[in-house]
């Protein structure tokens, strides 16, 4: 996966007259960027392949990144010994909202240059920045170093522990990169730098998940969203399943090519039990458990009935609706739980947190 919904098939693939250093055909950046409007049109050509390798112009992988820090701080703000005030809680996803676009920048511009080989045999890869020839293979570490350098600035506004958090996120999305030629379940291993931001934003509203009043409920919240991963990735990935196999790369999607929907239900109904568990050891909120859990267990039904995993635009839908229906639901049952649990404070003078 690289962490976006790339535009399906490869007709856009058009080859020009000049090749790179290595032979192979350059595209020049107009003749992909004119297929593109939105933040490209807008950008200095030289900027747009950079852009490209940040994937700004593909919101959908970006949710990816996003909604577990979302779920994160809905989780901490539900068990924090002290309600947290509105005001620090939308002061957090917004920095995260920072974090997450230059995280995902790295990330990708990393999977972009570990893969270059594999995506030129890709369909849906194949105008990949680095892939096509306008951003060599030296340009893409150095701008990977500039992104990780800009985002380091932001974790001065966190907890200390946010800090060590995240070395452990980059490192899993940095082996993530090879995995596929490993094994055949890269989408297991990248669902644990996803979820790992659960911990990582528990950190920043100062919550130790992992205590042993907390541990319980956080593994199946932390465990429920690895299975989301894996799911949403692997329907994603049979967008690519004949190229895959062609050029050797491993995934869920080629090794379960024929019982995919059988594993994502299996997986789903697991990830609601987790959902369950979680909020019933940490006796969250009734809202919690209508929308969050049952909320995502219905959209999850549904979608996975619907898909068509042989065709590319109906995975493609699969991912990126997943993230609104899904995630969404996951989001707003605990910041639903949240909000009760700062009104039925103030009610009682307890006093939340000063803020809004």
């Amino acid at each position: 996966m690289g962490y976006e919904a790339d535009n399906v098939g490869s007709k856009q693939y058009v080859e020009g007259n000049s090749k790179d250093r290595a032979g192979r055909p350059l595209i020049k950046p107009q003749a992909a960027a004119s297929q593109k409007g939105g933040l490209l049109s807008v950008l200095p050509e030289s900027w747009i392949p950079y852009a490209e390798l940040m994937r700004l112009d593909r919101p959908a992988g970006f949710y990816a990144f996003y909604i577990p820090y979302l779920v994160g701080l809905g989780y901490a703000a539900c068990i924090a010994d002290t309600v947290p005030s509105r005001a620090r809680l939308f002061s957090l996803s917004v920095l995260f909202f920072f974090v997450c676009i230059l995280l995902r920048g790295v990330a990708c511009a990393w999977n972009d240059n570990v893969d270059q080989e594999y995506d030129r045999k890709v369909a849906r890869c194949r105008l990949r920045p680095i892939a096509r020839g306008v951003i060599t293979t030296r340009q893409a570490h150095v701008f990977t170093a500039l992104l990780m350098l800009a985002g380091a600035p932001l974790f001065t506004l966190l907890p200390r522990e946010c800090s060590y958090h995240a070395v452990g996120i980059t490192i899993l999305f940095g082996a993530y990169a090879f995995m596929k030629r490993v094994t055949n379940y890269p989408q297991v291993v990248l669902g644990f730098p996803f979820a790992w931001a659960i911990l990582l934003s528990c950190a920043a509203l100062e919550v130790d998940p992992l205590s042993e009043q907390w541990s319980g409920p956080t593994a199946c919240l932390f465990v429920a969203n690895v299975l989301w991963t894996i799911i949403y990735d692997t329907v994603y990935a049979h967008q690519d399943v004949k190229d895959d196999v062609k050029a050797g790369v491993n995934s869920m999607a080629v090794r379960f090519v024929d019982n995919t929907k059988v594993l994502a239900t299996t997986l789903a109904i697991c990830q609601a039990g987790l959902l369950l568990s979680a909020g019933w050891q940490a006796r969250l909120s009734l809202v919690y458990f209508i929308i969050s859990c049952g909320g995502s267990a219905a959209a999850l039904g549904i979608m996975i009935t619907r898909v068509n995993l042989r065709e590319p635009a109906s995975c493609a839908w699969f991912f990126y609706r997943g993230f609104w229906y899904v995630g969404g639901s996951m989001v707003i049952g605990l910041y639903g739980g949240y909000l009760t649990r700062w009104y039925d404070a103030k009610a009682l003078h307890l006093s939340p947190a000063k803020g809004w």
